[in-house]
C-alpha cells in the first residue's frame, strides 16, 4: 500500500512539473507574438490601463488557441502566467 501511494504521489508530482514546464514554454512562445510586443493589442491595453488586463490577455490567448493547440482550461492558466510575466517586467 505504501509503495503504491508513494509511486502515485511521485507520478502526480512529475506530471505537475511537466505541466508547469509546458505552460512556461507556451507563455514564452506566446509572448513573442505581435499582440504582446510594444505597440500590440495587449501591450497597449496594459500600458494605458484601459480595462482589466486579464480580459485582454485572455482574448488574445483565446484567438491563438488553435495555433498553440490549447484546450479551454489551458487558456486561463496561460493568461494568468502571462499577466504575471508582465507584472514582473
Amino acid at each position: 500500500w505504501y509503495t503504491k501511494k508513494r509511486t502515485w504521489i511521485y507520478t502526480y508530482t512529475m506530471n505537475n512539473i511537466n505541466d508547469i514546464q509546458r505552460y512556461n514554454n507556451l507563455v514564452m512562445e506566446i509572448m513573442c507574438e505581435p499582440e504582446f510586443k510594444p505597440g500590440g493589442f495587449v501591450y497597449k491595453h496594459l500600458e494605458e490601463n484601459k480595462s482589466d488586463p486579464l480580459v485582454s490577455i485572455k482574448s488574445a490567448v483565446d484567438r491563438m488557441s488553435e495555433l498553440y493547440d490549447l484546450e479551454r482550461n489551458d487558456i486561463g492558466i496561460v493568461s494568468e502566467l502571462i499577466l504575471e510575466k508582465f507584472k514582473n517586467k
